[in-house]
């Protein structure tokens, strides 16, 4: 390899160097949003103060106002409580069912195996956001039926995984000779295989919490989710498209910080996957 590609292989691989710690900043303040919202936000974020409606970023209200007066930075921090806070709780319980559900279909095999991974696959046979605003409709409007609609079409995709990993895992040379000895297989899942399981699923629990962060506001936007006037990220694009001609702040910043949120954690898995080479 010649020293202008030597060079321009680790110039291309600085900025993904620099985009990591950023993407953990941005996880760090994600939480204190989460944990902290009454010392962060100025303002109250459900009070109307019809006096202040529509005003733009200023020194007052960062983010400008919405058509109740209500501060739009305030609102953005109370509602990472709402949107990120489902999205993990929706990506960690599927995480949690599907890792049990494809552990135990690839410790069985045989029939059994058949059974749960047909189940696994009617799942994926509907489109998965037709099947989530199927459900969430029939259960009703709210962050709950969201969560559970979500839910259920997310865990899907950690059993397969899962499934996959354990087949791969149950063959090797540690694993066989800890069934020589006669060491049951729940010990065996339990010590010899779920560690090894549990990385693959650090990393795309990671990566799809960002996932779940959209289909959580896309919902919402779509009048499934949250009730107004709570502080929910979809719910306040889905309110501000009456007002972009003339208050282009109402829509610009929940927006960015879906994105940006989305983006952060893309990063972190990404960097997780490569430093295990995946």
């Amino acid at each position: 390899m010649s020293v202008s590609t030597e060079f321009k292989r680790h110039r291309l691989a600085r900025p993904k160097g620099i985009l990591t710690p950023l993407a953990l900043l941005v996880v760090v303040v994600l939480a204190a949003f989460t944990l902290l919202p009454g010392l962060i936000a100025p303002h109250d974020p459900v009070a109307l103060a019809m006096a202040d409606r529509l005003k733009p970023p200023s020194l007052a209200h960062w983010f400008g106002t919405d058509e109740g007066g209500r501060d739009i930075f305030s609102r953005v921090v109370y509602g990472t409580r709402y949107s990120l806070g489902v999205a993990v709780a929706i990506v960690f319980a599927s995480a949690l069912f599907g890792v049990v559900y494809g552990a135990v279909s690839g410790m069985a095999r045989g029939w059994v195996d058949n059974l749960l991974m047909r189940i696994v696959d009617l799942f994926f046979g509907f489109p998965a956001l037709v099947l989530a605003l199927a459900v969430a409709a029939s259960i009703g409007r709210g962050l709950d039926s969201v969560a559970l609609s979500l839910a259920i079409i997310w865990w899907p995709g950690y059993a397969r995984l899962v499934r996959g990993e354990v087949l791969r895992l149950r063959e090797r040379p540690h694993v066989e000779a800890a069934r020589a000895l006669g060491v049951s297989d729940l010990t065996i899942l339990r010590r010899h295989i779920i560690p090894f399981v549990a990385q693959e699923v650090n990393v795309r629990v990671t990566t799809d919490i960002g996932y779940a962060l959209v289909a959580v506001t896309a919902l919402s936007f779509l009048g499934l989710g949250a009730n107004s006037p709570t502080p929910e990220w979809g719910l306040l694009i889905r309110d501000s498209r009456s007002y972009f001609g003339s208050a282009w702040w109402y829509l610009v910043f929940p927006g960015t910080m879906i994105m940006i949120t989305a983006t952060a954690f893309s990063l972190i898995g990404d960097a997780l996957a490569s430093r295990r080479g995946v």
